[in-house]
């Protein structure tokens, strides 16, 4: 993790081609909402499967300081970008993921959403610097966040 850590994974997620057939057994689907399965975890990273019937989405949320890197195996996610501003959240805009085209996102400037608008089910491969302990969550239209930790809703 020294060195240019962000441009080196970048590097290797764009020209990995990921055997869909490597990540089946990590897939976990759920119809109320999405899954996080993890991969491998160590003290300086983790990768986790996240999987998106269609119509489901996260939470708006950061990754409290910590680098993400995000591909698309399966399907297409659109990223809703926010930024707060005087007023709460604003809208930056958002951009397409479609399988084979990693996102970098940057400590300090994440707020985000994933969304599958379908028709078919999407699957990302997250990885994330240093692993996840916390993060925040949004809520739309508002200035109000609170800190939400790894495992079933508390």
């Amino acid at each position: 993790m020294k060195h240019d850590a962000n441009n080196a994974f970048t590097g290797i997620l764009s020209r990995y081609a990921i055997p869909i057939e490597d990540l089946q057994r990590y897939f976990r689907w759920n119809n109320k909402h999405y899954t996080r399965t993890c991969v491998h975890r160590n003290a300086d990273f983790e990768v986790l499967v996240i999987c998106y019937e269609p119509g489901q989405a996260t939470s708006i949320h950061d990754y409290d300081s910590q680098n993400a890197w995000i591909h698309p195996v399966m399907g297409e996610v659109e990223v809703e970008r926010y930024a707060m501003g005087e007023h709460g959240l604003r809208s930056l805009g958002a951009d397409w993921l479609r399988t084979g085209s990693p996102d970098l996102f940057r400590t300090g400037s994440a707020i985000h959403r994933f969304v599958n608008h379908g028709p078919a089910r999407a699957v990302t491969l997250n990885l994330y610097a240093k692993p996840l302990s916390r993060w925040h969550v949004y809520e739309a239209g508002s200035s109000k966040a609170r800190t939400a930790l790894p495992g079933p809703r508390r």
